[in-house]
């Protein structure tokens, strides 16, 4: 499947719903090293002029280091046919090893 960037104007569907209600999966990384956590929580808007968006991601979740690593993310939504593959990822992240 194919990557496709998605201006915020021709979201189709209520962002305010799939984020508030809804779960989606952040991702970050390159093509060598990434990690990828469902979230429920953030934010889509515009900022002076510019379309924004923001996630909010624990310093002790693992997804983290890859976020302040390479100052790029993606964001991913899926329908509610997917909460249980969502729900997996989910559990299956990991918090930061103690060093």
């Amino acid at each position: 499947m194919a990557v496709k960037e998605i201006k915020a104007e021709e979201l189709t569907w209520n962002p305010f719903t799939q984020i508030g209600k809804g779960w989606f999966l952040v991702t970050a990384g390159d093509e060598k090293a990434s990690n990828t956590m469902t979230v429920s929580w953030g934010m889509i808007g515009e900022l002076w002029g510019k379309d924004v968006v923001a996630v909010f991601v624990r310093p002790q979740r693992y997804t983290y280091e890859f976020m302040e690593k390479y100052g790029d993310f993606t964001l991913s939504f899926f329908g509610g046919e997917y909460k249980k593959a969502l729900s997996f990822c989910g559990a299956k992240t990991r918090l930061k090893s103690a060093t």
